[in-house]
Protein backbone atom coordinates (compact mmCIF):
# COMPACT_ATOMS: atom_id res chain seq x y z
CA UNK A 1 0.00 0.00 0.00
CA UNK A 2 1.75 3.84 -0.72
CA UNK A 3 2.39 5.79 1.51
CA UNK A 4 0.59 8.92 0.04
CA UNK A 5 -3.19 9.54 0.35
CA UNK A 6 -4.86 7.09 -2.47
CA UNK A 7 -6.97 10.08 -3.64
CA UNK A 8 -4.01 12.25 -3.91
CA UNK A 9 -2.37 9.71 -6.33
CA UNK A 10 -4.26 10.39 -9.73
CA UNK A 11 -5.23 13.83 -11.25
CA UNK A 12 -7.19 14.50 -13.74
CA UNK A 13 -7.59 17.76 -15.74
CA UNK A 14 -8.99 18.69 -18.88
CA UNK A 15 -6.25 20.42 -21.09
CA UNK A 16 -9.20 20.98 -24.30
CA UNK A 17 -12.39 21.92 -24.53
CA UNK A 18 -14.14 22.86 -27.96
CA UNK A 19 -17.64 23.68 -28.90
CA UNK A 20 -18.93 22.87 -32.65
CA UNK A 21 -22.12 24.30 -34.01
CA UNK A 22 -22.31 21.81 -37.25
CA UNK A 23 -22.14 19.31 -36.21
CA UNK A 24 -22.98 20.39 -32.43
CA UNK A 25 -20.52 18.41 -30.94
CA UNK A 26 -17.68 18.94 -28.16
CA UNK A 27 -14.11 17.66 -28.57
CA UNK A 28 -12.22 17.60 -25.21
CA UNK A 29 -8.82 16.61 -24.49
CA UNK A 30 -8.05 15.34 -20.86
CA UNK A 31 -5.20 14.22 -18.64
CA UNK A 32 -4.22 12.06 -16.08
CA UNK A 33 -0.82 12.32 -14.02
CA UNK A 34 -0.16 9.85 -11.56
CA UNK A 35 1.65 12.19 -8.99
CA UNK A 36 2.65 9.28 -6.43
CA UNK A 37 5.32 6.76 -5.98
CA UNK A 38 3.94 4.08 -7.10
CA UNK A 39 2.69 2.71 -10.28
CA UNK A 40 -0.99 2.93 -10.66
CA UNK A 41 -3.08 0.86 -12.83
CA UNK A 42 -5.38 3.67 -15.33
CA UNK A 43 -9.16 2.18 -16.72
CA UNK A 44 -9.20 2.65 -20.59
CA UNK A 45 -12.45 1.19 -21.42
CA UNK A 46 -13.87 2.84 -23.98
CA UNK A 47 -17.30 2.32 -22.92
CA UNK A 48 -18.85 6.42 -21.83
CA UNK A 49 -20.90 6.70 -19.34
CA UNK A 50 -22.41 9.93 -19.56
CA UNK A 51 -24.13 11.33 -16.01
CA UNK A 52 -26.44 14.30 -16.51
CA UNK A 53 -28.21 16.71 -12.69
CA UNK A 54 -29.32 19.99 -14.11
CA UNK A 55 -26.79 21.93 -15.25
CA UNK A 56 -23.65 19.43 -14.82
CA UNK A 57 -22.67 16.82 -17.20
CA UNK A 58 -20.09 14.08 -15.95
CA UNK A 59 -17.96 11.92 -18.87
CA UNK A 60 -17.04 8.99 -17.27
CA UNK A 61 -14.70 6.17 -18.42
CA UNK A 62 -14.46 4.60 -14.48
CA UNK A 63 -16.32 1.32 -14.68
CA UNK A 64 -19.25 1.28 -13.30
CA UNK A 65 -22.25 -1.37 -12.54
CA UNK A 66 -24.11 -2.19 -15.38
CA UNK A 67 -27.92 -1.72 -15.65
CA UNK A 68 -30.39 -3.58 -13.69
CA UNK A 69 -31.87 -5.83 -16.63
CA UNK A 70 -28.93 -6.01 -18.89
CA UNK A 71 -27.55 -9.21 -19.72
CA UNK A 72 -23.89 -9.71 -21.18
CA UNK A 73 -21.80 -12.41 -22.07
CA UNK A 74 -19.88 -12.40 -19.04
CA UNK A 75 -18.74 -9.16 -16.86
CA UNK A 76 -14.64 -8.55 -18.35
CA UNK A 77 -11.90 -7.54 -16.41
CA UNK A 78 -11.37 -3.88 -17.53
CA UNK A 79 -8.64 -3.13 -20.01
CA UNK A 80 -5.90 -0.90 -17.90
CA UNK A 81 -2.69 0.74 -18.67
CA UNK A 82 0.27 1.22 -16.32
CA UNK A 83 0.99 4.85 -15.46
CA UNK A 84 4.14 4.94 -13.77
CA UNK A 85 5.21 7.34 -11.04
CA UNK A 86 4.97 11.20 -12.42
CA UNK A 87 4.21 9.67 -15.68
CA UNK A 88 0.80 11.14 -17.54
CA UNK A 89 -1.70 10.08 -19.88
CA UNK A 90 -3.94 12.32 -22.76
CA UNK A 91 -6.97 10.86 -23.97
CA UNK A 92 -9.66 12.46 -25.78
CA UNK A 93 -13.19 12.43 -25.73
CA UNK A 94 -15.42 13.45 -29.04
CA UNK A 95 -19.14 13.54 -28.92
CA UNK A 96 -22.18 14.76 -31.05
CA UNK A 97 -25.46 15.85 -29.93
CA UNK A 98 -27.77 13.83 -29.13
CA UNK A 99 -25.04 11.26 -28.16
CA UNK A 100 -25.57 7.56 -28.87
CA UNK A 101 -24.20 5.25 -25.61
CA UNK A 102 -24.24 1.79 -24.24
CA UNK A 103 -27.30 0.82 -22.34
CA UNK A 104 -24.52 -1.27 -20.47
CA UNK A 105 -23.19 1.10 -18.86
CA UNK A 106 -26.40 3.69 -19.25
CA UNK A 107 -30.20 4.10 -18.41
CA UNK A 108 -30.42 6.11 -21.61
CA UNK A 109 -29.58 4.70 -24.98
CA UNK A 110 -29.42 8.75 -26.60
CA UNK A 111 -28.54 11.30 -24.47
CA UNK A 112 -30.15 14.70 -25.61
CA UNK A 113 -29.51 17.30 -22.77
CA UNK A 114 -31.50 20.65 -23.48
CA UNK A 115 -28.95 23.38 -25.53
CA UNK A 116 -27.22 25.31 -23.09
CA UNK A 117 -24.29 26.04 -20.92
CA UNK A 118 -23.02 23.01 -18.53
CA UNK A 119 -20.51 22.43 -16.37
CA UNK A 120 -18.23 19.10 -17.57
CA UNK A 121 -16.02 17.15 -15.35
CA UNK A 122 -14.36 13.89 -16.64
CA UNK A 123 -14.14 10.82 -14.18
CA UNK A 124 -11.51 8.08 -14.68
CA UNK A 125 -10.85 4.96 -12.65
CA UNK A 126 -7.61 3.88 -11.69
CA UNK A 127 -5.92 0.82 -9.58
CA UNK A 128 -2.68 -0.22 -7.83
CA UNK A 129 -2.66 -3.19 -9.68
CA UNK A 130 -2.81 -4.59 -13.29
CA UNK A 131 -6.56 -6.83 -12.78
CA UNK A 132 -8.79 -7.31 -9.66
CA UNK A 133 -8.81 -10.17 -7.47
CA UNK A 134 -11.59 -12.39 -7.30
CA UNK A 135 -12.37 -13.08 -3.39
CA UNK A 136 -14.86 -15.81 -2.57
CA UNK A 137 -18.60 -15.54 -3.47
CA UNK A 138 -17.99 -12.33 -5.10
CA UNK A 139 -19.44 -11.39 -8.23
CA UNK A 140 -16.98 -10.38 -11.22
CA UNK A 141 -18.24 -6.98 -11.12
CA UNK A 142 -18.23 -6.71 -7.50
CA UNK A 143 -14.26 -7.49 -7.34
CA UNK A 144 -14.10 -4.99 -10.27
CA UNK A 145 -16.17 -2.11 -8.28
CA UNK A 146 -13.99 -3.05 -5.02
CA UNK A 147 -10.45 -3.08 -6.78
CA UNK A 148 -11.31 0.22 -8.79
CA UNK A 149 -10.69 4.11 -6.96
CA UNK A 150 -11.87 7.16 -9.02
CA UNK A 151 -10.74 10.83 -9.62
CA UNK A 152 -12.79 13.76 -11.12
CA UNK A 153 -11.61 16.77 -12.88
CA UNK A 154 -12.41 20.25 -12.20
CA UNK A 155 -15.16 21.25 -14.43
CA UNK A 156 -14.81 23.35 -17.14
CA UNK A 157 -18.18 25.23 -18.95
CA UNK A 158 -19.09 23.98 -22.16
CA UNK A 159 -22.04 25.04 -24.36
CA UNK A 160 -24.88 22.03 -26.23
CA UNK A 161 -25.67 23.89 -28.94
CA UNK A 162 -28.99 23.59 -30.88
CA UNK A 163 -29.49 20.12 -33.00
Amino acid sequence: MPNEPIHEMVLVSIVSATVTASPPAWNIAYEVHNTGQSVVWLVVDESLKLRRKNNHIELSYARGKMQSGVQVFGYFDPKAVKLLPGESLRRFVDITWPCHLSDIWNNERVSSPPFGIYEVTVRVGFALTAAPKLEGGESVEGSVLRWQMEAVSPSVQMEIQQY
